[in-house]
């Protein structure tokens, strides 16, 4: 799902670490369906202001959540392949992170 495919009533920014931060639009209801943890701080009432603006400023870089995010624009097909070891674990890491249970049985189903 490319960011241009998000409703405007969906869209919800990531803002990773990396200086300067990288920003990646994704769905917002899809980013509650996969992972428990944005499920969790997106349904509770909050003043926090980057939240109620739709923008969740994360303490991981891009190249941590580059996984993570694949599974999130619906584009399984492009996760890095076994024989990238750092990228599985950055993967897998990510996905216990984030409570992510569809991105940790790619993890799974790749391993096997």
């Amino acid at each position: 799902m490319s960011p241009f495919d998000v409703p405007e009533s969906d869209k919800i920014t990531l803002i990773t670490a990396d200086d300067p931060p990288q920003r990646y639009i994704v769905s917002r209801s899809r980013l509650t369906f996969l992972s428990g943890v944005f499920r969790d701080l997106l349904s509770t009432p909050t003043t926090t202001e980057d939240v109620q603006k739709q923008e969740i400023p994360l303490i991981e870089e891009a190249e941590e959540l580059r996984g993570f995010l694949m599974v999130l624009q619906d584009e399984e097909e492009k996760l890095p392949t076994l024989e990238d070891e750092e990228d599985w674990f950055s993967f897998a890491r990510m996905s216990d992170k984030f409570d992510c249970k569809a991105a940790s049985k790619q993890v799974l189903s790749r391993a096997w």
